[in-house]
């Protein structure tokens, strides 16, 4: 027997055994699956139907809570994706229940339908050797689903059916054929290039299925290995818990060799071991170092080229089909799918259910920043308002002063004229000039502070502004003057007797000191009276700012903040209901 007929016998015998083992598998999908679908409607309906509200404003605790809500709603669409492609994922699951599904994918030319021909025996049925293929049905070719209109099967001169092999990305379908208990599925390239007609993007069809299958055969291309979109894959398959083997397709290279004439001639031989072994280091090394996470144990690399195995099977040549390395991924591919395939089957609903509450918590983790930012901008806002009291008092105090002032003119007027003015109703006047200018100030503080707040009308306070009374104002003049005037007095002396006997009159002067008063109009006491208001206006703006201002912090961001608070205890819930429904 040869090594090729020896490598297919147990090929089959393994792939016969795995499809006796699951004849008698039915798939029980677990029903707590069927829960998720409702914890995400009942969150949904929690956030948006107290807090899903337009913002009028555009402040930064209006912007970051809109921002969360218009997240959260993007999100919440993907989950109806993801439920959707859940449930189409469970309908594929419990189709294939009874065949291992392999799942062949990767680049654009990367070989993935000349390899998936190779196992499905176009080669085997008409080779010149009696082989297994020979002995069973040609499989039948089938496809899942289409993302483009034009055909992706092609018939060969003696009418039998096989993948579309060719130079560019000829597959647009999601297909596939059966193998005694192996279901072999082909996929369009990644990264191919859409066409006209096309129903689906490319690479979106195959991201769709990658998570329902039961293994996954990477192929890259040898001249071209490890490119950076393809090894994206591998990080995503590792998230997923799938398993991948490497394949490294296309590894032989043509050399120069001599017919039987003597002729030279073009033949295509095997890259060196040293070379293929290079190159399956590098990339297992390039996907350990690009995405860390992802599990070394599940990932191999090995080399192979269908078109040497085709070729050997040709010549029955045993040695170069060994060349070829197909010999090795038969061998791999059967222990994979009779090594306890049952449990294979069972474990990947349960791998699915754990993976969709996974990606479910992780985008609810997005969603701590977008909370985050309502907080701090909250915080930074009630930190600007602490600063405002001092300027706000200082701004009040000299617009009272000035209105006060305007209206003590008209009062004064009055009061000259006579008039007495009611202290309390001078009271009440600059109470609510008080107020008034209060309100105006911390409402024009606040908008300077909060892009876009909306006036609100301070509770009223009854001020305790005592206002001393306005009155007339006078002053007593005094005028202190000394008097002069002469008084007749008696003769002194015998001369001035003899005189006086003639008729001669004798004078003295004398002083008189008087003080006169004089009652002065100094006008009013307008100054005291305003210079006994400013204390009280100080000390009332003082506290009522700063009363007002503290009100404003704790009652002002309360909706956002309640909406933040809120849905933080929504999403720790949906977490801890999701988690209790894990495996």
């Amino acid at each position: 027997m040869s090594y090729v007929i020896q490598t297919v016998d147990e090929f089959f015998s393994k792939l016969d055994k795995m499809q006796g083992d699951l004849a008698k598998f039915s798939q029980n999908l677990d029903r707590r699956s069927e829960k998720i679908p409702t914890l995400l409607k009942n969150f949904e309906q929690n956030i948006f139907a107290t807090s899903d509200k337009k913002s009028s404003g555009g402040n930064a605790v209006e912007r970051a809570a809109q921002k969360s809500l218009d997240n959260l709603r993007a999100v919440v669409e993907t989950w109806s994706d993801k439920i959707e492609a859940d449930r189409k994922g469970k309908q594929f699951i419990k189709k294939n229940e009874k065949y291992l599904v392999v799942m062949i994918f990767g680049a654009v030319k990367a070989g993935k339908s000349s390899l998936g021909n190779f196992f499905a025996g176009k080669k085997f049925f008409n080779a010149p050797f009696d082989n297994h293929y020979k002995k069973i049905a040609k499989p039948v070719f089938e496809i899942e689903e289409s993302g483009r209109d034009k055909g992706d099967f092609k018939k060969d001169e003696r009418g039998d059916t096989w993948f579309q092999e060719g130079v560019i990305d000829t597959t647009g379908a999601i297909q596939y054929f059966t193998l005694s208990g192996l279901r072999w599925i082909d996929s369009p390239g990644t990264g191919a290039v859409g066409r006209a007609g096309d129903t689906k993007n490319m690479t979106a069809l195959v991201e769709e299925y990658l998570a329902y299958t039961d293994m996954c055969i990477f192929l890259m291309n040898s001249s071209e290995p490890g490119l950076q979109d393809d090894m994206r894959y591998m990080q995503k398959l590792s998230r997923e818990g799938q398993e991948a083997l490497i394949v490294i397709t296309k590894s032989d290279k043509a050399d120069e060799d001599e017919d039987a004439d003597g002729n030279l001639i073009s033949v295509l031989v095997p890259k060196p071991d040293k070379t293929r072994r290079l190159q399956e280091d590098d990339i297992c090394k390039r996907v350990k170092e690009t995405y860390p996470e992802v599990d070394a144990q599940k990932f191999r690399a090995i080399s192979i080229s269908t078109a040497l195995a085709n070729e050997a099977i040709d010549a029955e040549d045993d040695n170069k089909f060994k060349a070829s390395g197909l010999d090795k991924l038969m061998k791999i591919l059967g222990d994979k799918v009779s090594d306890n395939a049952i449990a294979r089957k069972q474990e990947n609903p349960r791998r699915l259910l754990n993976s969709f509450v996974d990606s479910v918590i992780s985008d609810l983790k997005n969603f701590d920043a977008d909370l985050n930012a309502i907080s701090a901008a909250v915080k930074k806002y009630k930190a600007d308002m602490e600063k405002m009291t001092a300027l706000i008092v200082t701004n009040v105090r000299r617009e009272v002063r000035s209105e006060v002032s305007a209206r003590a003119n008209e009062w004064n007027r009055q009061v000259k004229r006579g008039s007495k003015i009611d202290n309390d109703l001078i009271s009440g006047e600059v109470t609510k000039i008080l107020q008034d200018k209060l309100n105006e100030e911390i409402n024009l503080q606040m908008r300077r502070v909060i892009e876009d707040f909306q006036s609100s009308e301070m509770k009223t306070v009854k001020a305790n502004i005592s206002a001393a009374a306005l009155e007339k104002k006078t002053a007593q003049i005094s005028h202190t003057y000394t008097e002069s005037y002469t008084v007749s007095r008696p003769p002194r002396g015998l001369w001035e007797h003899v005189r006086s006997f003639f008729g001669k009159e004798y004078y003295r002067t004398e002083h008189s000191t008087r003080t006169e008063y004089q009652t002065v109009d100094l006008g009013t006491n307008l100054d005291e009276f305003l210079d006994s208001l400013m204390p009280q206006v100080e000390e009332y703006a003082k506290n009522q700012a700063s009363e007002s201002l503290s009100e404003l912090k704790e009652k002002y961001f309360v909706e956002r903040e309640n909406f933040a608070r809120n849905m933080r205890g929504e999403m720790e819930k949906l977490r801890g209901e999701l988690l209790a429904l894990k495996f």
